[in-house]
């Protein structure tokens, strides 16, 4: 509780603090909590300067949509989507719990950043130039069936 209390003394600094959360929370938080439908979260994390969080999927969520994330938790390092996220894009930080101090000074670094939100949105723009186009992908494979079983992940990316 005293390191939840901490960070949210440390943001409340920078702007309006919001608690998300699938389960109960502690009374001591309840001031914070934002009840919000399941289907509006990502409206959130959009317009949010920040996200800090426990949860692997928030966190690349966040940083995907080109919100600076930062997670504290037992995995942080151990998974593929959210290394990829933080090594080679810059789009999130994880940090392990006897780390918190240091994900604490990563907060603070990043507040300070003057169009932190335009940064991110530049570095998602990065990542999105490496990936394929999901949608584009699905309607060239149905429109050229049988022919596009064949296609490539290299040919993939192309719209």
């Amino acid at each position: 509780m005293v390191q939840k209390l901490r960070i949210i003394g440390l943001l409340e600094k920078y702007g309006k603090v919001y608690i998300t959360t699938e389960r109960s929370i502690e009374p001591e938080l309840e001031k914070w909590q934002l009840k919000i439908a399941p289907e509006l979260i990502h409206h959130l994390l959009w317009y949010a300067t920040l996200f800090v969080g426990d949860s692997q999927t928030m966190t690349s969520e966040a940083a995907i949509l080109g919100t600076p994330a930062l997670k504290c938790n037992s995995f942080a390092h151990k998974l593929s989507v959210p290394n990829m996220l933080e090594n080679e894009y810059d789009l999130c930080y994880a940090f392990q719990p006897e780390e918190f101090e240091l994900m604490i000074q990563k907060t603070e670094e990043l507040l300070s950043i003057p169009d932190l939100k335009k940064i991110w949105l530049g570095r998602r723009e990065n990542f999105l130039k490496d990936m394929i186009d999901p949608t584009g992908f699905l309607v060239r494979f149905i429109e050229g069936y049988p022919d596009s079983k064949l296609i490539s992940v290299g040919s993939a990316k192309q719209v």
